[in-house]
């Protein structure tokens, strides 16, 4: 069929570096994988006596070309330890360098848990600190939340450590595209392991767009639109006292691995071959999702896995402007018609307080649509899609699919001239750049 396990970045016998969704590729002319602290300052000294810049890649689950470095290329995977477990006060500091999985594998072993997570953990901290990685619920944080302290080295080498306390410095560097310093250590806030009820259902395109326009008061909700068809797939989840109870090892394997992932891998390949089959695909995909309820600890409920290979679009518009955001992103990739056979998520997350978060300053829904990659032409549509996003202020998920340039991206961020002002001031040679970082937020 095709399918096959998929993380993160690829890396060829001849060292070129390919991003998830296989748009963006590149042969950097130096890779390095610092051991230490020390090691990483002299890879920052002598890049910056070469002339050139770098940039630091996590796991390479972007869909955008923001990690691709044409220069020096920086791994940050021997500096991805767990540091420090404080159970007491429930948190946690670690390097860089280290995964979501990692780190809550570890939390795990403590009886703590993330606070809230997207659908994957293959991201380094880091790099999901940098992109803005959220999960969804109107009271559950995005990780830039769960940072209590930082320590960044910056150009020149030095190290610093900021916290809550430190005000400008924190909201800056919390979600900064990797523009301010290279993330040493995160320390991050942790709660208590729990368990949620999650319940998987099937509404209409009407019923869905109602529950955006009014969310309810649950803890976490997502909605996977469909283009071409009127099913729509819901799932909500609780925090719950009660005790796992969820179908065996070999029915969650055929759910999650046989019918989501092997089924969509097969449904993208019928589609390219023919368009004309996506609206019956589509609906026989949604009839094969059975409606059900099932508690299971908190990460086990939020990773459902999704190993095929694909592209991603997703912005961020202020909640009241969710149901017509989505509304005119499955108008615009119904009438160019898209063959894409893939379930387009849309979340609700709380006001986030980092600067160039695209949730700062406001409750938001975000507006997703995924195709598989690569090989189907979706750009126009997802051009138009932007447009209406861009039209009541949507920002941009800083990993996924954008056409956005500094000039544009300057009137959606209140806080965008100081971010710039302190990046000029951290970084004054550009050291921290890509010619994607030159696009996204200008050169200093």
């Amino acid at each position: 069929m095709g399918f096959r396990r998929a993380a993160g970045a690829e890396i060829s016998a001849d060292g070129t570096w390919t991003n998830f969704s296989k748009r963006h590729s590149v042969r950097p002319r130096r890779v390095v994988a610092p051991a230490d602290l020390d090691g990483l300052r002299r890879v920052l000294k002598e890049t910056a006596a070469d002339g050139a810049r770098l940039r630091v890649v996590g796991s390479g689950h972007s869909y955008n070309d923001v990690a691709v470095a044409p220069e020096t290329q920086v791994s940050l995977r021997h500096l991805d330890k767990v540091l420090d477990v404080d159970t007491a006060a429930a948190r946690v500091k670690v390097e860089g360098g280290a995964t979501l999985r990692k780190i809550r594998t570890v939390l795990g072993r403590h009886g703590l848990a993330f606070a809230n997570m997207g659908d994957i953990d293959h991201q380094s901290i880091a790099g999901a600190l940098s992109t803005g990685t959220h999960g969804t619920g109107l009271a559950a944080p995005a990780f830039a939340s769960q940072v209590v302290e930082m320590e960044l080295m910056l150009a020149g080498g030095s190290v610093v450590r900021c916290g809550a306390e430190d005000g400008d410095l924190f909201d800056a560097a919390r979600v900064s595209l990797g523009a301010l310093g290279v993330i040493v250590s995160v320390t991050l806030q942790a709660v208590p392991a729990y368990n949620l009820r999650r319940s998987d259902a099937i509404v209409t395109r009407d019923e869905a767009f109602t529950l955006l326009a009014d969310p309810p008061a649950i803890d976490h909700i997502g909605l996977y639109f469909m283009p071409y068809i009127d099913q729509v797939l819901m799932w909500t989840a609780e925090r719950t006292g009660d005790p796992v109870d969820k179908p065996s090892a070999p029915r969650e394997w055929f759910r999650d691995v046989v019918k989501v992932n092997y089924g969509l891998d097969a449904m993208g390949m019928a589609a390219r071959r023919a368009p004309r089959l996506v609206p019956a695909l589509s609906r026989a995909f949604a009839r094969g999702i059975r409606p059900e309820t099932t508690v299971d600890t908190y990460d086990k409920v939020f990773l459902r896995p999704l190993f095929v290979r694909h592209d991603a679009f997703e912005f961020a518009v202020e909640q009241a402007q969710g149901p017509d955001c989505v509304r005119h992103l499955m108008s615009a990739m119904e009438d160019a018609e898209v063959p894409a056979a893939f379930p387009c998520e849309t979340r609700i997350a709380p006001a986030e307080s980092a600067w160039l978060h695209p949730s700062y300053g406001r409750t938001s829904t975000w507006v997703g649509a995924a195709i598989q990659s690569p090989g189907i032409d979706v750009d126009g549509a997802w051009q138009e899609a932007q447009r209406a996003c861009v039209a009541v202020g949507g920002r941009p998920h800083w990993g996924k699919w954008h056409t956005l340039e500094a000039a544009e991206l300057r009137g959606l961020y209140p806080r965008w001239d100081d971010f710039t002002a302190l990046r000029t001031e951290l970084d004054p040679g550009g050291l921290f750049g890509s010619p994607a970082i030159d696009r996204i937020l200008g050169r200093v």
